[in-house]
């Protein structure tokens, strides 16, 4: 493709870091074919203080003035991709003859995302305002995280998407040298970086004066306070930087304030000394973890004290700075940042075409990329083999307590299917995170919705709803994704209201043994409205009433899979209590079609909405029914009605009806006929490798 780049300076590292931030991603973007004209606005700093001329890689030009640019209206329209970057003088203005004169993609490349939106905050439209950011197609950002979702929902970026810095491994090689300092730092000066610097190594420097320090970078006042060992250099070219480095025992990374408060904004220098497998002492921030992993590829230091315990010891760090420089090989030098961004215009310029022969536009022109937690299970498998019929790729994540591999075996030779076996309690693992999987919807399905199974592990089931669903809310956030939260009509509790609609609050035991579930499904959508209301996360929550269908087990509970497979046995049909207490049977085809139409609705924002059949039964009438259809001759019995067992239960339908246009359409019957045949197979009744050894009862959903 042939790409414009409108940035501060690719002339002059001298005083800031886009230079050698748009030399390696450029150097690597070439390299994977591409042509490139870089457009670089001639101001004395930088025309002074130039370190490259002619680049190999890509055609450097200046102009003088926002008139002069236009010399070069014929290549920004022809281009299949023109990015503006940070700080380029008279940025709005630049910005605003970009998206009107440019033909192909249009992308905003923020450097300083944090320092940005502050800006913005302050009404400081020095480069960019709140008026262009929605013309640009993409939104670029140094700062992934949460922030992404901001730029999106607060300034309506039609995408927002991470593009950290990254290193050229050839310019910045381990090298076995000798070491000259104890510890350095690299970085021009920054007022909201001084406090860090003097507690992290001036104050160190003092308190060991028998080891050697280095501050490298301009713009430093004089005033400031260094002890004798404290070496001072004033520039440092960045063909000097892997010397620097690796003379380095360690080196400090120190970041700005504002990119604290956001967090996931690692800068170039951390990927420059790790990629010279410099042991690097970093300040705290979110996201750290998953660049570098504290403790094995990076020291965290708080305090003062901790940097004089590490350089005070006598431990050899090198294994340290060779775990991060493997890290920062597999996952952050520029020609993974090529590759992302050729990937970013890609997706940016499937939505221009859309655009362009669409009435209305699709969501950020992507395909839908689905992430469904508990796909493994009944409901979750159903639902993912609805998503592959439409297209979608998808991401099947179970721990398979209770999903079952059967009910997915038949997708796996779908190559726009994976599995991943994994429990949402824990953090995604950093190689799940790290490989680029942009997920746009998160069906979150994880939980034993059944007594036997989720009351064999309360605890697990509790933190399953309130740990497990804030990690998918986060994951949300982070990626801009909308979620759906599958809740259930236990929120209602043994009701006092019938039927039961969403403005009911319930009548729930705190304290009963089915209050793992019950409360913890009542805390998982306190959490999803929470981040709703924060505008963190694009969130729809479903309250799932009794479903029944092929993939259930016979183990888990519940009264139609009970009953079929004990008909089909020919054991006695249990029945708890006098069989008179009610249920609403919806099959499971009707509540996957329910799931999706509220995914995709942009009117049941911020409220729950019922997904059931409101047609009632008695289970009495239930196991009537089924004994008959199975022609069993298994003879009905009572056991006592379990504790909090609800007597009622039936959804009032009508907001789903209203804002989805849904309701189920299958017959009970017809449905009971689909199951029965399922169970009917002796190797679907077989749960032996994985039966929970808990007394069967009688279950909600």
């Amino acid at each position: 493709m042939k790409l414009v780049v409108l940035g501060l300076s690719l002339s002059s590292a001298w005083g800031n870091g886009h230079a050698t931030t748009f030399r390696a991603l450029l150097r690597a973007f070439a390299k994977r074919g591409h042509d490139i004209l870089f457009l670089e606005r001639d101001v004395p700093w930088y025309c002074n203080n130039r370190d490259i001329a002619d680049p190999d890689y890509c055609q450097l030009e200046f102009y003088s003035s926002l008139e002069d640019l236009k010399r070069w209206d014929g290549e920004i329209a022809a281009a299949d991709a023109v990015i503006v970057g940070s700080y380029v003088p008279e940025g709005v203005e630049v910005g605003r003859y970009v998206q009107k004169i440019a033909q192909g993609v249009t992308a905003f490349y923020d450097i300083d995302t944090p320092v940005t939106l502050a800006k913005l905050e302050r009404d400081d439209f020095e480069y960019l305002s709140p008026r262009v950011i929605p013309g640009y197609d993409v939104y670029l950002s140094f700062t992934g995280g949460p922030t992404l979702r901001r730029i999106e929902r607060q300034y309506g970026s039609p995408a927002a998407r991470a593009l950290y810095c990254s290193v050229d491994p050839d310019k910045y090689p381990a090298l076995d040298v000798p070491k000259k300092w104890d510890l350095t730092y690299l970085g021009t000066y920054s007022d909201d970086r001084q406090p860090t610097l003097e507690k992290l190594l001036i104050e160190p420097a003092r308190r060991l004066p028998n080891l050697r320090f280095c501050v490298a970078g301009p713009q430093y006042p004089d005033n400031i306070d260094c002890p004798a060992n404290v070496e001072r250099i004033e520039h440092l070219p960045p063909s000097e930087h892997a010397a620097f480095y690796n003379a380095s025992r360690y080196t400090l990374n120190v970041t700005r304030a504002d990119m604290i408060a956001a967090g996931w904004s690692p800068s170039v220098r951390l990927f420059e000394a790790a990629s010279c497998a410099t042991p690097v002492i970093s300040d705290r921030w979110d996201g750290i973890e998953d660049v570098l992993t504290p403790g094995r590829e990076i020291v965290i230091a708080d305090t003062t004290e901790e940097v004089v315990e590490r350089l005070s010891g006598s431990e050899d760090a090198s294994a340290l700075g060779r775990a991060a420089r493997t890290r920062i090989m597999a996952a952050h030098t520029a020609d993974h940042r090529a590759a992302e961004l050729e990937q970013y215009i890609e997706e940016a310029a499937g939505k221009v075409v859309s655009d362009r022969k669409r009435e209305k536009p699709v969501e950020f022109g992507r395909e839908r990329i689905a992430l469904v937690t508990g796909g493994a299970g009944f409901i979750g498998s159903n639902l993912c083999e609805r998503l592959l019929d439409e297209g979608a790729r998808v991401v099947c994540l179970d721990n398979f307590q209770t999903g079952r591999r059967s009910n997915i075996v038949h997708l796996e030779a779908n190559p726009r299917f994976e599995v991943v076996e994994h429990d949402v309690i824990d953090e995604l693992p950093q190689w799940f995170r790290m490989r680029g999987t942009k997920f746009t919807h998160i069906y979150h399905l994880a939980c034993a919705a059944s007594p036997p199974h989720y009351q064999a592990d309360p605890e697990h089931t509790m933190l399953t709803n309130v740990m497990g669903t804030r990690n998918m809310l986060r994951l949300a956030e982070e990626l801009g994704a909308r979620l759906l939260l599958t809740s259930t009509s236990e929120v209602y509790g043994d009701p006092e209201v019938h039927p039961q609609q969403e403005d009911y609050r319930g009548w729930v035991s705190c304290t009963g043994p089915r209050a793992c579930y019950d409360e913890g499904k009542r805390a998982a959508e306190t959490l999803a409205f929470d981040f709703l209301r924060a505008g963190r996360a694009d969130v729809r929550v479903a309250r799932i009433f009794n479903t029944y269908g092929p993939r259930m087990r016979c183990d888990d509970g519940r009264v139609v899979s009970n009953y079929i497979c004990q008909a089909i046995e020919g054991a006695d049909v249990t029945i708890y209590g006098d069989g008179s207490q009610t249920r609403s049977f919806c099959y499971v085809d009707d509540l996957v079609e329910g799931l999706c139409r509220l995914m995709d609705s942009e009117s049941a924002v911020g409220m729950p909405v019922n997904l059931g059949n409101p047609n009632e039964l008695t289970v009495g009438n239930l196991a009537d029914l089924v004994i008959e259809m199975t022609g069993s001759s298994s003879r009905k019995v009572h056991e006592p009605l379990p504790v909090d067992d609800p007597r009622r239960r039936k959804p009032n339908i009508a907001r789903a009806q209203e804002l989805l246009g849904w309701e189920p359409t299958v017959e009970l019957r017809r449905g009971l006929e689909s199951a029965i045949a399922w169970f009917s197979q002796a190797g679907n009744r077989n749960i032996e490798e994985d039966r929970i050894d808990v007394p069967l009862t009688v279950a909600a959903e």
